[in-house]
């Protein structure tokens, strides 16, 4: 490092490997989506796991898990996903003597709480992530102000040092080496003795 300017440090690295929660992979997130929410559909296809006798929708904790990790985008994407998963085989039939209000409450009950579900915990999570995010920028900005400051003042106490040095030996130099007249000392000396 030369002692005459001050060293240059390298870029701060990012203050998590990987990014941050909304910097995940986009495929990754549409991959684990389509296994959680197919796996379950499957499971309610096969009979294993029969949605019909679960007081809650299975798909709501999938969509809750989905919204906590990937934030509101990855929220209302499962949502989506699963709306489309319940009507692959078609949306209920209304029987006659049920009314309006109660097919819908049926019908789209679930759709609008994964909906709900996605929306809420996918805001928190969103929010989250930017603040995690603005406070890795400002990580990353006063580690790089450290850097610079410790460089200076490297190179600071290397002056300082090396000035010291020539301090140090300046007077016992000064001290060895005979005085020297002036020029003009010599011939008004000369004048006096003649």
């Amino acid at each position: 490092m030369s002692t005459d300017n001050p060293a240059i440090p390298r870029p701060f690295p990012d203050a998590l490997p990987g990014g941050l929660l909304s910097h995940r992979s986009n495929g990754l997130a549409f991959a684990e989506g389509a296994l959680l929410l197919g796996g379950l559909a499957l499971l309610d296809h096969t009979g294993i796991l029969p949605f019909a006798a679960a007081p809650i929708h299975p798909f709501l904790f999938a969509i809750i898990l989905l919204s906590a990790q990937y934030g509101l985008q990855g929220g209302m994407l499962a949502a989506m996903g699963a709306t489309l998963l319940s009507l692959l085989d078609g949306g209920p039939l209304r029987p006659i003597d049920m009314s309006y209000a109660e097919y819908f409450r049926m019908a789209w009950g679930d759709v609008l709480s994964w909906v709900l579900a996605a929306l809420s915990v996918g805001i928190v999570t969103s929010h989250r992530c930017r603040v995690i995010e603005e406070q890795a920028a400002r990580l990353r900005k006063a580690t790089m102000a450290e850097t610079l400051i410790a460089a200076q003042y490297e190179v600071l106490a290397q002056r300082t040092h090396k000035l010291e040095r020539r301090l140090a030996g300046q007077p016992a130099a000064d001290a060895a080496a005979p005085a020297k007249p002036r020029p003009g000392a010599t011939s008004r000396r000369r004048a006096l003795e003649n």
